[in-house]
């Protein structure tokens, strides 16, 4: 199947206010590929709100710092953004912070359609939500220290192997500023082993914390495909999906949500008590020394 073909295949609309929003061709695609792309999912009226309160922050800044937003070379929400990376970098970096505790954020990331997805990807009536899975990220130009190599979400996040996540781009993502790259079908291998690099994240770049074993023989096997999407679509993919960041390589900064959610009911979520991921200070190794690869470091 070509790339392009595929992508039709994990692509689903639909009536987002419904019980049941999902039809059962995206739930067969979903069991097979392990990933959807919701098309048009996020409410207009939310995205705006993350706008509006995002560019408050920056506005709050750039007065902060005397900077005068008319000479940004951006012509969107986060004008005068690319003023603040060259004045002041580490400002940027409690932006970042700052910017996940808007309530527009919380608004996206527990709407009753959400909830309602989460139901059906999880067959479960007791979705929840992994808090400090929660964040904005944004990814700017020619900054790749911290881009996501190829990884799997489950041992970040420990609370549950039935566990969905959600990206969703709050400005459209293509290959030229750093769409997410997938391999679909690779949910139905499991949790794979790791080499455990930094367990508690103490050197703070998550994506230095953890190594897949063998990936390049892994990859080799599989179809990876980058998914450009709109802002307000969403894709939706398995905590054992194998996915990776890609570079910005546009003038702007990338920006996306991503919030993690889990079943309360399925049987590792409970023999683990719903226990949280490295943010919490949880060792990948104490729950799964079977998965550790080779001499662990750290």
């Amino acid at each position: 199947m070509s790339g392009a073909a595929l992508i039709e295949r994990l692509t689903a609309g639909g009536d987002w206010q419904a019980a049941r929003p999902l039809g059962d061709r995206a739930l067969a695609a979903y069991a097979e590929h392990g990933c959807l792309l919701l098309k048009d999912f996020a409410s207009a009226a939310l995205l705006q709100a993350f706008r509006d309160e995002a560019a408050t922050l920056i506005g709050l800044v750039l007065d902060e710092l005397r900077l005068d937003r008319a000479a940004s070379r951006v012509d969107r929400f986060d004008r005068g953004l690319d003023l603040l990376l060259e004045a002041d970098r580490p400002r940027v970096g409690r932006i970042y912070t700052a910017v996940r505790k808007l309530p527009s954020v919380y608004g996206l990331i527990t709407a009753p359609r959400v909830w309602a997805v989460m139901r059906q990807l999880m067959a479960t009536r007791l979705p929840g939500i992994y808090p400090n899975g929660t964040g904005v990220r944004m990814d700017h130009p020619a900054e790749d220290t911290y881009l996501s190599p190829w990884h799997q979400e489950y041992p970040y996040n420990l609370t549950s192997d039935n566990a969905v996540t959600l990206w969703l781009p709050l400005v459209d993502v293509d290959e030229a500023n750093g769409c997410l790259r997938l391999a679909p079908g690779t949910q139905r291998l499991g949790a794979l082993p790791v080499r455990v690099r930094d367990a508690l994240n103490e050197r703070r770049n998550a994506n230095e914390t953890l190594e897949i074993d063998g990936l390049e023989a892994i990859l080799a096997r599989h179809t990876t495909l980058p998914v450009p999407a709109a802002a307000g679509d969403a894709l939706v993919f398995h905590t054992f999906l194998l996915h990776r960041s890609q570079p910005n390589r546009s003038r702007a900064t990338r920006w996306t949500l991503q919030a993690r959610y889990f079943d309360f009911l399925n049987p590792t979520a409970i023999r683990h008590d719903w226990v949280g991921g490295m943010n919490e200070g949880v060792d990948f190794r104490r729950y799964h020394p079977e998965l550790v690869a080779g001499p662990a470091d750290g």
